[in-house]
């Protein structure tokens, strides 16, 4: 069976299509590496600039990235490697806008510890006195929240090298006072509702909430996914299917074919949509579009409208399959339809159908 190239897959996916998040002010998943600095990214959406390095050891966009359960992620993270010297450090800043009024943001971003010596590692915001430490702030090898000249609240959640963590930090700046307070929440479950109490509070003097972040790490941390808003779901969006079935399926000798597929379509993947359930031996016709169609036909539902339209021959068992390399530079949330039509002398108008399924571009 062929397999459709890259550049079909690319013709198929015409028009982009955005996805926007309620109340996300800034996002970024690191999805623009490799890079061997991260200074001067401007990947990402909502920041006001790039990401400045302001310290002395270097900080990369590499590797898969992290992930959490149910928490929508791109591949891809900013590693910090094991650092050199007495004391050696990273520290990255990038700002964003608060919208006017605002009394509260949250911060999510996933962390782990990629060393046994990892000195410290999370976000800070704001700087010294007033600097806080988010994450596993210096010296404590747990997490909590910390400010630059030591005081804080600290949990008795340990610092685990290698495992991933969910931080949120709730800031609040109500009007008219002179303090703020941060919340730290850690791996709350991504759908939940904001928990009634943190894992660690912390107040301290704040003329206005933060219009910036740092990603600091002594030595030794990944850091990935830090989004900023004015809502607990805001910064905990879950991730969405990948592969949605959309029905339609118009039944033939074998009841209603039946379509699926898999794959994690992300750019350079091997996806894979399979058939069944369908008419065996009989020629069966793949149509690919990236806009769902709906149109009445033969009896049935055309689900997508056909950019490309590819020819087989079904199995002995009734089955059929066909993969492809999906390609680089699709938006993230771009839909791409598929329904299978297949001869068959047992259905109206001598063709049954599969049901309509839609791909979402991670």
């Amino acid at each position: 069976m062929p397999n459709p190239s890259t550049a079909l897959l690319t013709l198929a996916l015409m028009a982009p299509a955005s996805v926007m998040v309620a109340q996300q002010i800034a996002y970024d998943g690191f999805q623009n590496g490799p890079v061997p600095d991260l200074s001067g990214s401007t990947g990402g959406t909502g920041w006001t600039g790039a990401w400045l390095d302001t310290s002395t050891d270097p900080t990369a966009i590499a590797g898969p990235g992290l992930a959490y359960p149910g928490l929508a992620s791109q591949p891809g993270a900013a590693v910090t490697p094991t650092g050199s010297g007495v004391y050696p450090m990273s520290v990255y800043q990038r700002s964003f806008a608060v919208p006017p009024g605002g009394d509260t943001l949250y911060v999510s971003f996933l962390m782990r510890d990629d060393s046994a010596f990892g000195i410290w590692g999370g976000l800070s915001f704001g700087q010294y006195p007033k600097k806080m430490y988010v994450g596993s702030p210096p010296g404590m090898y747990a997490f909590g929240l910390m400010m630059s000249e030591g005081l804080g609240d600290i949990t008795n959640h340990p610092l685990v090298p290698g495992a991933t963590t969910l931080v949120v930090v709730k800031i609040t700046k109500p009007a008219g006072s002179s303090s703020g307070t941060y919340r730290l929440y850690l791996d709350p479950q991504v759908g939940s509702a904001e928990p009634a109490f943190p894992d660690a509070a912390y107040s301290i003097g704040m003329a206005a909430l933060p219009t910036s972040l740092q990603i600091d790490n002594g030595t030794g941390f990944t850091t990935d996914e830090i989004r900023v808003g004015t809502s607990w779901s805001a910064v905990l969006p879950a991730q969405p299917p990948i592969w949605i079935d959309v029905g339609f399926a118009k039944p033939g000798t074998s009841g209603a074919p039946h379509l699926v597929g898999s794959g994690p379509l992300v750019a350079g993947s091997t996806n894979r949509v399979t058939l069944s359930n369908a008419k065996p031996l009989s020629t069966a016709l793949l149509g690919v579009g990236a806009n769902a169609l709906n149109l009445p036909l033969l009896g049935g539902v055309l689900v997508p409208e056909p950019t490309l339209i590819f020819g087989q021959v079904t199995s002995s068992t009734g089955g059929a399959s066909l993969s492809s390399t999906w390609p680089a530079g699709i938006p993230v949330g771009q839909p791409l339809y598929f329904q299978y039509w297949i001869q068959d002398s047992a259905a109206s108008f001598g063709y049954s159908a599969s049901n309509g399924l839609k791909a979402l571009a991670q």
